[in-house]
């Protein structure tokens, strides 16, 4: 299912573009998440480029999407050796240069050059992918095709918490139960927080509480919405909240929502700018972090997982076949309802 052009997703018959060269992997895909990203690409490019090479994949659109994955390796290029035909994987998704500062520093998620699988080169919503020999994640005996293909938007909602700096015993507000909101909520109760889920959709709200998470209904001004999240989460407040929504009403009520000292972590994309009133945040010492993306982050989920601790398939909420995903997405992009993880099983 290859990206055209804004509001243009469809079903080709195309050869792999990328070769099979050093360092190279192909793999047959079982499962594919459809992420966020690929309903605002359908919306409006915005990582795609369309007429312009990436410089690390020496792609231009049209591409094929997908980027959350599992797959079984069918072949490796030169110089790979620790992957061989077989072996079932998930995919970092993140091209990277290897020699940038941030790249050195192994924060390659902020690469200079920084793509994607899916984006920047021919993705999984494909029988047959090849990426980079570094993206790929081995998945242990615990974490099934299904839940492999989940790994990659739970180390988002895990670096989110990482950034917020999240302790075991802390209160956790997170607002939105879309995807990554039910990654960072996931994650959170995993790592020993207590999660509040605020969420607008009734259907969503129903799903976050069926998952077993405190809930609540944000309606009402900033304010308001703050005052009332404080006496629900006791203690004058969260030590960190994550805002997964990138609504401006729901970012203003984040900034007091937290304790003195809290941490107010977007992972959101906001449409416009928000008003940050810096006096309310210096006077009570808050911290304002972004996030964007992961790093190192997948094969800690994976480890959870597969211990026991993470089981995250309450959010598939939804499958479809590889036919329909250019329909899934369309929906999604007019109307994603109740829906928190639509997967696209792509082996047969």
């Amino acid at each position: 299912m290859r990206w055209h052009a804004a509001g243009d997703v469809r079903l080709d018959e195309v050869e792999l573009a990328l070769a099979l060269g050093p360092g190279m992997v192909e793999a047959e895909v079982s499962f594919c998440g459809i992420c966020g990203s690929d309903v605002a690409e359908f919306r409006a490019p915005f990582a795609i480029r369309p007429g312009r090479d990436h410089p690390l994949t020496g792609q231009q659109p049209p591409v094929t999407l997908g980027h959350e994955f599992s797959a079984v390796v069918t072949a490796v290029g030169e110089g790979v050796s620790d992957l061989a035909p077989g072996d079932r994987v998930s995919a970092d998704a993140c091209w990277r240069c290897g020699v940038c500062e941030a790249c050195v520093r192994g924060e390659y998620n902020l690469c200079r050059l920084s793509g994607s699988i899916g984006l920047s080169s021919d993705g999984a919503f494909a029988p047959l992918v090849r990426f980079p020999a570094y993206c790929a994640v081995p998945l242990p005996d615990g974490v099934g095709q299904e839940v492999g293909a989940l790994l990659e938007p739970l180390a988002v909602g895990l670096h989110a918490l990482d950034r917020g700096g999240a302790r075991g015993g802390e209160r956790l507000v997170v607002i939105g139960y879309g995807p990554i909101g039910a990654c960072a909520a996931l994650v959170g109760r995993a790592l020993g927080l207590q999660p509040l889920v605020l969420e607008r959709h009734p259907g969503r709200r129903a799903r976050a509480e069926a998952a077993g998470f405190a809930i609540h209904d944000p309606v009402g001004e900033p304010r308001e919405v703050a005052k009332a999240v404080r006496g629900l989460v006791g203690g004058g407040g969260a030590e960190i909240v994550v805002d997964c929504s990138g609504a401006g009403p729901a970012l203003e009520a984040a900034l007091e929502m937290t304790t003195r000292g809290g941490r107010i972590v977007v992972a959101g994309i906001p449409k416009k700018p928000v008003p940050v009133d810096f006096g309310r945040m210096l006077l009570y010492e808050r911290s304002l972090l972004t996030v964007l993306g992961y790093h190192n982050d997948l094969p800690r989920v994976a480890t959870m997982i597969d211990s026991g601790l993470l089981d995250p398939a309450s959010m598939i909420t939804r499958r479809a076949t590889l036919a329909e995903t250019p329909a899934e997405i369309q929906r999604l992009a007019n109307d994603p309802g109740d829906d928190v993880k639509v997967l696209i099983e792509v082996g047969e």
